[in-house]
């Protein structure tokens, strides 16, 4: 078990003391590692995967512990068992996978031992100094006014609940818009080539802490939904954002989403970008590709 002790402003590690004796009697043998800074989780992940072949790996923390921990293991190789006590703010992906929102509920649910396979994203790039780099992502991977949007976010931590928190980003983030061209392609050729605010490739149905991006998107269907937003300024731009918070911008004629069953290749007009993946910020230079793999993760649910 990695567990996150800061997570949800530090809520995440007194609801952890309340969880690990029930969740210790459903593991006698289980491991438990406190992360001490960011991307530590990681790093913890993949060296005990990496020694633990076949093992069953937990997380214990909000969406970019558990972000983390899935990139560790999946590093490692990915063959043993995944899951999940969401204790974070945003808690994304427990929603979007079904779990339950209540930690002690989490914890019975995992000690039963029932696997269902999730997809994940893959995004392969190459970092700011030309370095090769491939990620998965859970819910989302996002380009634009998000990215700008969940760091304005992330410094709000004391704003409950979390999607007052993302909506306040957010708001932070359209109030000076960076809009940027991408070329956008998937096997069949060019699916975008234009400004936009923003685009989102969508797993799960939600991000910023249950804002439905993508309403339709499941994490079992084998696909990717993107999600693009094209410019909007003012007015329009708040109304988008209230609709987004209902899940009724999909009908706007600013929005478009497009489902991918293949590779989509990103490019910007920009020499280095940043991306938001499960809350987690990247940054690279050149083009970025995505694609499913379809029930990759044997999620305990």
């Amino acid at each position: 078990m990695v567990v996150n002790p800061v997570a949800a402003g530090g809520r995440s590690l007194r609801r952890w003391r309340r969880l690990e004796p029930a969740l210790v009697a459903g593991f006698p043998d289980l491991i438990v590692r406190l992360t001490e800074r960011a991307g530590h989780g990681e790093l913890v992940a993949r060296a005990w995967a990496e020694e633990h072949p076949g093992g069953t790996l937990l997380a214990c923390g909000g969406d970019g512990t558990i972000h983390e921990v899935a990139n560790g293991w999946w590093q490692a190789g990915g063959t043993g068992r995944f899951g999940v006590i969401a204790t974070g703010s945003g808690n994304d992906f427990a929603r979007n996978a079904g779990l339950p929102g209540n930690p002690a509920e989490a914890v019975r649910q995992l000690s039963s031992g029932s696997v269902r396979p999730c997809d994940v994203g893959r995004v392969s790039f190459r970092a700011p100094d030309g370095t090769p780099q491939a990620r998965i992502f859970l819910n989302s991977l996002s380009l634009g006014v998000s990215v700008r949007a969940n760091r304005f976010a992330q410094a709000l931590t004391p704003i409950r609940p979390s999607r007052l928190r993302y909506a306040l980003g957010a708001l932070g983030a359209l109030w000076t818009p960076e809009q940027t061209s991408y070329l956008l392609r998937d096997e069949q050729g060019a699916l975008w080539n234009d400004r936009a605010l923003n685009l989102t490739v969508a797993n799960g149905a939600t991000f910023g802490g249950g804002m439905p991006i993508s309403p339709g998107s499941s994490l079992r269907d084998g696909v990717l939904d993107l999600v693009v937003l094209r410019p909007l300024r003012g007015f329009r731009a708040v109304q988008a954002l209230s609709r987004l918070q209902r899940g009724t911008h999909v009908a706007l004629p600013e929005v478009s989403i497009t489902a991918l069953r293949g590779a989509l290749t990103i490019a910007t007009d920009r020499p280095d970008w940043r991306a938001e993946a499960d809350g987690q910020e990247l940054a690279g230079t050149g083009e970025l590709v995505v694609q499913v793999l379809a029930g990759a993760l044997p999620l305990l649910a």
